[in-house]
């Protein structure tokens, strides 16, 4: 970045860059997924009707967007679930986050995912998905029924996702491409369900693909894309 582009992002994050504190922070076994913990003093969760996305900066002009999920809008908290096996600026961050940090973020904002009343919402994709998933489940309870497929990397995130989470989204063990995830969807009957897909970019745009050509699908499909 050029020292132009760089004096201009400094200026807007000197105007724009609000603050949440850390309240607590828990990584699975192995070390590679994060549980974080957060107060956010400035977001107003009642008017969440989407699944948001909170823009974190996890290094020096450098940004990532993360899912605020299992929020309770009296206290304003929130937590965030963070993939960190895969190298990069967002998984050194989250392996060095301690409880009482303040973490800078530039705002919340809507995504194109909520609930639709009166149609199953079946959600796919990979462990970056957890938190934006859960974040639509407590949007639509009481409402409709989501569920679907997550793929997990270790057997030991698996059986973590089964004791911990209330949830109708079934734990599946990562293959390349995530073809766990096309197995998955091939074994179940489709009509006019809403399908969410989030997660790794090219692998969401191949499940769609695949998807709209099932001639027993007459519903809609949405990609969230995380990562590339």
């Amino acid at each position: 970045m050029n020292s132009i582009k760089k004096k201009a992002l400094a200026a807007f994050e000197k105007q724009f860059l609000k603050f949440a504190r850390v309240l607590e922070v828990r990584a699975w076994d192995p070390a590679t997924f994060f549980e974080i913990d957060l107060h956010l003093p400035d977001a107003d969760m009642k008017k969440w009707k989407h699944v948001q996305h909170m823009k974190v900066k996890v290094a020096e002009y450098t940004y990532r967007d993360y899912t605020p999920a299992m929020w309770d809008q009296e206290t304003r908290t929130c937590t965030l679930y963070v993939n960190s096996s895969h190298q990069g600026p967002g998984s050194k961050w989250a392996s060095a986050l301690n409880t009482g940090d303040m973490i800078p973020y530039l705002g919340i904002g809507a995504t194109m995912h909520k609930p639709v009343e009166g149609k199953q919402l079946l959600c796919l994709g990979d462990s970056s998905s957890v938190g934006h998933f859960l974040a639509l489940q407590q949007l639509a309870e009481g409402k409709t029924e989501v569920y679907g497929a997550v793929s997990l990397l270790h057997d030991a995130h698996i059986e973590a996702f089964k004791q911990y989470f209330d949830t109708k989204l079934e734990p599946l063990k990562e293959k390349e491409w995530d073809f766990s995830l096309v197995s998955w969807i091939d074994r179940q009957p489709l009509d006019d369900q809403q399908i969410y897909i989030a997660g790794h970019i090219p692998t969401g745009l191949q499940l769609r693909k695949h998807l709209r050509g099932r001639e027993d699908f007459r519903g809609g499909v949405k990609v969230q894309g995380f990562w590339k």
